[in-house]
Order: structure tokens, then sequence, then C-alpha cells
């Protein structure tokens, strides 16, 4: 059985029921569980998903200010690379503090759910604390994630644009890098499933203390089956922001059409629209990808009776100074 780093098995903790019943889920249970953790918690995972929606505010807010202050000059020459370098460097910005932030908030809405699912106590500051000391390698699985899952893709379509643009004008090069376009496209099937195969690595590496590499393989181990599940997951949150991106969408036209006080309000109610969807929306994502964790081991390894003896018998601390590393116990990033 995988250890639990997250519980502190060196002291004496009083029994504890778990707040929810531990035994294998379906799909339709997972959700529904998911839910009603939410409910029943909501200032702590709505509390955990302020801090990078706001970030996202803000950082939208200044590259907008950027864009805005100096449309109103004509740049040339040397000016004109000038403001495309700093336009770049804060989408840059923008987007490695958005990573962290993203890594960080998984993982403290984690440890918030698997604190709360068992009974134990949660707070925002403990779940922030929790996650800060390993921040690095919460960022690292994050990355892993999404390269896993949109590598294929991507090179498919940055080898097409090469093509495109070393022989340009050639009618030969068009189909070929239209051919490449059409396969990047259909190997996105392929991305949502690599990334599903290493979607239980953040908790994993939060409950257990795994490093990067073993985080990502025992996801894929834990997921060997049963990927059907956290897909539906994937779809209903897609639902969600395709509904919230259609409300979004006739905002963005606006503030393309319009200038002065009635674009900068347009924009404003986006921002806002955009931070209520990152609080509100955000958190059901990481709680039920943690259910599904906590589902599978559940299922694979018996968890829930390794989790009743870890409360009702736990390790002595003489014990623990005694016992040799654990197989699977923490590993460097």
């Amino acid at each position: 059985m995988a250890s639990n780093s997250w519980i502190d098995s060196s002291a004496h903790v009083p029994a504890s029921r778990p707040q929810f019943d531990l035994r294998p889920l379906s799909t339709g249970e997972v959700l529904d569980r998911t839910f009603q953790l939410y409910r029943l918690r909501f200032s702590l995972f709505a509390g955990l998903a302020i801090l990078p929606a706001a970030v996202s505010v803000v950082t939208q807010s200044l590259r907008l200010w950027y864009a805005a202050h100096e449309s109103v000059h004509v740049h040339t020459g040397a000016n004109l690379y000038k403001v495309q370098i700093i336009t770049a460097l804060l989408t840059v910005a923008s987007a490695v503090i958005s990573l962290v932030l993203y890594g960080i908030t998984q993982a403290a809405t984690t440890w918030g759910v698997s604190a709360v699912y068992l009974g134990e106590q949660a707070t925002i500051r403990m779940a922030y604390q929790a996650a800060m000391k390993h921040w690095f390698r919460y960022t690292l699985i994050v990355l892993r994630q999404i390269w896993a899952g949109f590598w294929l893709p991507v090179v498919l379509f940055s080898v097409g644009l090469a093509v495109q643009f070393a022989r340009r004008g050639s009618p030969s090069a068009n189909i070929t890098a239209g051919l490449l376009y059409i396969v990047a496209f259909f190997s996105l099937v392929y991305a949502v499933w690599a990334y599903i195969r290493v979607s239980l690595a953040v908790p994993a590496a939060v409950m257990e203390s795994l490093g990067v590499r073993a985080s990502i393989k025992r996801s894929k181990k834990l997921l060997a089956d049963r990927k059907v599940r956290v897909f539906l997951l994937l779809v209903f949150l897609f639902a969600l922001y395709l509904v919230i991106g259609a409300i979004q969408a006739p905002l963005a036209i606006m503030a393309v059409r319009t200038r002065g006080a009635q674009a900068f309000i347009t924009h404003a109610i986006s921002l806002a629209i955009g931070f209520l969807t990152g609080t509100l929306v955000g958190p059901i994502g990481a709680i039920g990808v943690c259910l599904f964790y906590i589902d599978e081991r559940v299922r694979r390894e018996g968890f829930d009776i390794e989790w009743m003896m870890t409360k009702i018998a736990p390790v002595p601390q003489a014990a623990v100074d005694v016992l040799p590393p654990a197989e699977n116990g923490p590993a460097a990033s």
C-alpha cells in the first residue's frame, strides 16, 4: 500500500470519522460528491481559488492598460520593436505566474479535499502552507501534464508552419503544411487521452509525497483501465466553460468595436466575469480529480482500511525513527 504523507503519523491523532463513507463509487456518485463537498466547504475551496483568479485579473489588466497606452502613439523602427518586446515579456510573465499559481492552487485544493473528505481539519492557510512546501514540484508536474497531452499537436503544427515558411508560395509546401495541420487537429484525440493518463499526478504528489516522475507513473498506474470517468469530468467542465465563453463573446466583440469609456467598461465586465469563473468554477475540476484519485486507491489498494488503521493505531515516533525509507516515499523533484 502507498504511504499517505499528508497524515502526520509521528504523533497520536485522535480517531475521527471520515466526512463521507469510503467505498468504491460510480462515476455519477463521484460527481455528486464533488458538488456535495464543494457546497459543504464552499468558503474554503472558493477562497483557495481567489488568489490565482485575482492575479489573472491584475496581469490581464496590466497588459490591456499597456496596449491602450501605446495604441495612442504611432510606433516605427526601433520603438516598434521595443513595444513588441515589452508586450511579449508581459505575456510570458503572465503565463509563468499563472502556471505557478495553478500548480500551487491545485495542490492546496487537493490537500483541502483530502482533509475535509476524511474528516480532518482544513483551512485556507493550512492548505496553502502545505502546498508551498513543494511548490516547484507541483509546477513541474503541471508542466509535465501539459507537455504529455499536447506535445504531438504542437510539434505537428510547428512543422507545418516551418514547411510553409521555408517554401513560401510553393503549392507542394502548402499541401504538405495543410496535411500536417489536419493531422495535428486529429491528434488532439491523443492529447486528451494522454492528459487523462497523468491527471491524477498532483493528488499523488500531495498525498504520497512523490516526486515529479513518480507522480506521473503513479497516475498512469491508477488510471490503467478507468480513464472514461475522468474524461466525463473534463467534458462537464468544458461544457461549463463553453457556456461562460458564450456569455463573454459578445463583450469581447463590443470591446474590439468600441473606444473610450465604453470599451473600458466592457473590458472591466469581461474581467469581472473571468474572476468569478476562476473563483467559482475553478475548484470543481480539482475536487473531482482528487475524489477520483481517492476512489481508485479505495478500489485497488483498500485505502479505506489503510486510513482507518492509521487513525486507530498510528505508528509511534520511536518506530518511525528506525523504519527504513518507504519504497515510494518523498522523491526529489
